[in-house]
């Protein structure tokens, strides 16, 4: 699947020994939080967030008449002939609505789901969107209105107001409220002018909006179409989502983690504590229990419990296989967005929020950024596409590679890679096809749920691995059974100027300095490529 430009880092000159080894992958890097290489380690790598009573690290299961803790190394058949799958997929995509061509289209950031209205809320490029989801198996687009003209067209995040209304912020054009009495033609009816605005939640009467400047800021709205604003909470880091609790805001915020506010005075907001994250948290969910769960970017879900609401406790933290941007609970599981792909816990079936075990991994036809659930329905926000998706009963293995393309430089080398099972049930590595040059191995053909496996790909050094060759991996994942991994040679394809030497080139910055990249030799150099919207 094509990956976007953004966030993709080109290290240019001065970077570390390129015999190393290295993590090499697509256009758009999934954004891993466990973005390093995948190396057999001798210690517990405790990937799968439980408490390991056998320390033993890939245990092959296969009596080797020590247990020293070296794996055995298998070859698998050299084959991508499917085994029989183990069960049936339990998280399936039943229905999706594209909008990607024509006057306009969407770039979904933001999912509210309304099963009493059998209407879905969107945000994102082409503003704020109404989706009528009655037949969930084939969503309708209706209408849909922008934050303003130009750069102001698209909305960041949605929140369903009173009867037809909703709320809706764009960090450089204020805070918004949303007619949708007539679905087919949206239109604003009150706006505050500000920036930095991004999630937002309702207490009665109160709007409480992150601001990313530094705040949360409260509106009174018991007037209709009338925001007043009453209050700000000051003081903060980089403030992204806002979830009000009772007498109790928490706030997911990039810079000081989860933070607690007091609002004993609804308009007199007070900080009270931070927990510090791994990551850069940005969204923020509830259950009925009184759990929080937190998508802390780069540290993956963060599970908090809150029995002393103004102190909440971390008590779990997971890695979904990249970076976590939105999060939702329903029905004893949550649910984690990583661009690349949905991912299931289970906080309530077999599993608790201070065990979660896995459930599911999905990846998107698109990139998966925003999600909602209710009513026996999972809202996808995938880019351009709003898709709906339904869970099942059975329990699955969930295949995971660790990387998507691996590309070797001009000598012969080893690379590794992991498989992480993200499913519910064992997984079953069934073959590995080849292309010419490449030997495999694995350390462990039986996968348990939530645990990893390393493949060994040795590459010799001489046989040429153009441009399109890969190593297609088997298994009983009834979703995804086959899965490739693209390979190239350091002389052709993806890898052909690793190693080498940057050829010079100079540039005019901002300011109107000309950089020249052989002026920075020694120096670490990171290119960025992002879209310019």
């Amino acid at each position: 699947m094509q990956r976007p430009l953004s966030w993709l880092l080109i290290c240019g000159v001065g970077c570390a020994d390129p015999g190393a080894p290295t993590k090499a992958d697509g256009p758009g890097d999934s954004g891993r939080a466990d973005d390093t290489d995948a190396v057999v380690d001798d210690t517990d790598d405790d990937t799968d967030d439980t408490d390991d009573t056998d320390d033993t690290p890939h245990d092959s299961g296969l009596d080797t008449g020590d247990d020293t803790g070296t794996p055995d190394w298998i070859t698998l058949p050299a084959s991508c002939a499917l085994p029989t799958p183990d069960g049936t997929d339990p998280f399936v995509e039943i229905g999706s609505e594209i909008n990607q061509t024509g006057s306009w289209f969407v770039e979904i950031l933001d999912v509210s789901y309304l099963p009493a209205h059998d209407r879905v809320l969107t945000a994102g490029q082409g503003g704020v969107v109404v989706y009528d989801v009655t037949d969930p198996t084939n969503p309708d687009t209706r209408g849909h209105v922008s934050a303003g003209s130009g750069p102001f067209q698209r909305y960041y995040h949605v929140l369903e107001g009173d009867e037809d209304r909703m709320f809706a912020t764009h960090r450089d054009a204020g805070v918004h409220i949303v007619s949708w009495a007539d679905e087919d033609a949206l239109f604003q009816t009150a706006t505050v002018s500000g920036t930095g605005w991004e999630g937002l939640d309702r207490s009665g009467d109160r709007l409480y909006v992150a601001n990313l400047e530094g705040e949360v800021d409260v509106f009174d709205v018991s007037t209709p179409d009338t925001l007043t604003w009453r209050a700000s909470a000051t003081g903060l880091g980089r403030p992204w989502d806002v979830l009000v609790q009772g007498d109790v805001a928490y706030v997911a915020d990039g810079a000081m983690g989860l933070v607690t506010l007091s609002l004993s005075d609804p308009d007199a907001p007070a900080r009270v504590g931070a927990v510090a994250s791994d990551g850069q948290p940005v969204r923020l969910t509830a259950d009925e229990d009184g759990y929080l769960y937190v998508a802390g970017g780069s540290s993956g879900l963060e599970i908090y419990e809150t029995s002393d609401p103004l102190a909440p406790t971390r008590v779990a933290q997971l890695d979904p296989g990249g970076s976590a941007l939105d999060v939702a609970v329903y029905d004893g599981l949550v649910g984690v967005t990583t661009q690349e792909a949905v991912v299931l816990y289970d906080v309530g079936r077999t599993g608790t929020p201070e065990a979660p075990q896995p459930f599911s991994y999905e990846e998107t036809e698109l990139f998966a950024m925003a999600l909602d659930a209710d009513d026996g329905h999972w809202m996808v926000g995938d880019w351009n596409i709003l898709s709906v998706w339904e869970t099942g009963p059975d329990p699955a293995p969930a295949i995971d590679l660790s990387v998507g393309v691996l590309a070797f430089l001009d000598e012969a080398e080893t690379r590794e890679v992991t498989v992480t099972n993200r499913g519910s049930a064992d997984l079953d590595l069934a073959g590995i096809d080849l292309p010419a040059g490449l030997t495999a191995t694995v350390d462990r053909a039986s996968v348990p749920s939530g645990e990893t496996a390393t493949i060994r790909l040795a590459w010799d050094g001489t046989t040429e691995l153009p441009r399109g060759s890969f190593v297609c991996v088997a298994s009983d994942d009834p979703s995804r059974g086959e899965v490739r991994l693209k390979v190239s040679s350091g002389s052709e394809g993806d890898g052909r100027a690793l190693g080498q030497n940057a050829p010079d080139f100079a540039l005019e910055d901002l300011d109107g300095t000309v950089r020249r990249l052989s002026d920075e030799l020694g120096h670490p150099v990171v290119l960025a490529y992002f879209a310019t919207w």
